[in-house]
């Protein structure tokens, strides 16, 4: 039996039946594949991505082809099933043949006996098949390129159609490695050279460099880089912390961007990093270890709910609030899947957020809210509806960042200052 394709069937798994992260769950299964070949572990990555992605398409070929409905299918079959159809609809390099012999093996495996039968049939419908897409512009989108019914809505009508397809298919290609300088121990033209044999590129700052492992990269762990996307990387520049300064980061964990801040300080002042779980506060507290930081006060404080210890303390205060996610899709495609349409709890929650920075700023401050996600609700609304109740301050920033446009994540971040300074 293949042991990449049913390290990838156990990954899928626990995404689907235990709701675990597709990057911790994929991390963890290859960490115990030892025997696994860089190759291999290639292929695992890009089966349980591409699966994830385009779930809808394949379970909507999966229903066309099956005589058993989906929800009477075992978690083991079904994903079975996706992996086969993925591979044959998607992965030109792998021969059909290949993609139906070794579904049936682990579906012999994991399914009862008559099981292998089940899933031979209908992979070999499968590499057969031509898919007919619905007529219904909105259904059309949603089996074509993966998406949810109701996000492929929100999103034409945010964006219009033709952006919204420009966006889905942006969404769909294999994200870049990006990587982010750390100016505290090395300059850019240094890590370049460091990096030549990957051919890396800088593009907005940031370098964009393919084809290692970044764990277990030496100059990783001295501290001479961290991964941080393109887009992500913005919002603490657009904040611009000085030295010398305080500044809070809101929702501090894993620590990238309060790392980011720090470096930009010349690691110099202070920076109150908030999360509410003990657990992230020793991420932050390594990153910044490893980075060469210690300006960073980590701290298990819930940004939502308003602490008087820290009213007026800030010359600067990043908001990188809790979100949706929808614009880190093409690296967590899992998230589609895992959203509901109504969203005012976590709404609610970004609003008390960004209320309380306010009163945590110094008259002078100034503060960035910023987000992962294209949802114009989470985003211009949210700042809009902030400068109703607050109109002593008024909007220095604002840009959307998108897949199709800007090459790296989907990501918003709006400056917010008090008028008249």
């Amino acid at each position: 039996m293949d042991a990449a394709r049913e390290t990838a069937l156990k990954i899928l798994v626990k995404t689907d039946r235990d709701g675990a992260f597709s990057n911790i769950a994929l991390k963890d299964e290859l960490a115990r594949a030892k025997k696994l070949t860089t190759q291999d572990r290639y292929f695992v990555t890009r089966l349980v991505y591409g699966v994830l992605d385009k779930r809808l398409t394949l379970d909507y070929v999966i229903e066309k082809l099956s005589k058993i409905k989906l929800k009477k299918l075992s978690v083991y079959i079904l994903n079975i099933l996706r992996l086969g159809i993925y591979q044959i609809m998607f992965m030109d390099k792998v021969p059909a043949s290949a993609a139906v012999n070794e579904s049936v093996n682990l579906a012999k495996r994991y399914g009862h006996s008559a099981s292998g039968g089940y899933v031979n049939g209908v992979l070999r419908s499968a590499s057969r098949y031509e898919t007919e897409y619905p007529a219904d512009t909105l259904e059309y989108l949603s089996v074509k390129y993966s998406f949810p019914l109701w996000l492929c809505k929100k999103f034409t009508d945010d964006f219009g159609y033709e952006f919204c397809e420009e966006l889905m298919e942006a969404f769909s290609k294999s994200p870049q490695l990006t990587l982010r300088v750390n100016p505290l121990k090395i300059d850019t033209d240094t890590l370049i050279k460091e990096l030549e044999e990957y051919s890396p590129k800088i593009i907005a700052g940031a370098i964009i460099c393919d084809g290692f492992d970044v764990a277990d990269s030496a100059l990783y762990k001295n501290g001479y880089f961290s991964v941080q996307d393109i887009s992500a990387q913005q919002a603490a520049r657009v904040l611009a912390p000085k030295k010398g300064e305080s500044v809070i980061d809101m929702c501090a964990a894993p620590g990238g961007k309060t790392a980011q801040l720090a470096e930009i300080m010349e690691n110099e002042g202070k920076i109150y990093a908030f999360d509410i779980y003990e657990h992230k506060i020793e991420l932050i507290n390594k990153n910044a270890q490893r980075l060469g930081i210690d300006i960073i006060d980590a701290e298990c404080l819930d940004a939502s709910v308003f602490d008087p210890d820290y009213e007026g303390i800030a010359d600067k205060i990043l908001c990188d609030v809790p979100c949706s996610g929808l614009g880190i899709i093409g690296r967590k495609p899992e998230i589609k899947w895992n959203r509901q349409e109504d969203m005012s709890t976590l709404i609610s929650v970004q609003e008390r957020i960004l209320d309380n920075a306010a009163r945590y700023l110094k008259p002078s401050g100034a503060i960035v809210y910023s987000t992962c996600t294209l949802n114009r609700d989470e985003n211009e609304k949210i700042t809009g509806g902030f400068l109703n109740k607050h109109p002593e301050f008024e909007k220095t920033y604002e840009k959307t960042f998108y897949p199709n446009i800007d090459r790296g994540d989907g990501f918003y971040v709006c400056k917010i200052g008090p008028k008249g300074f």
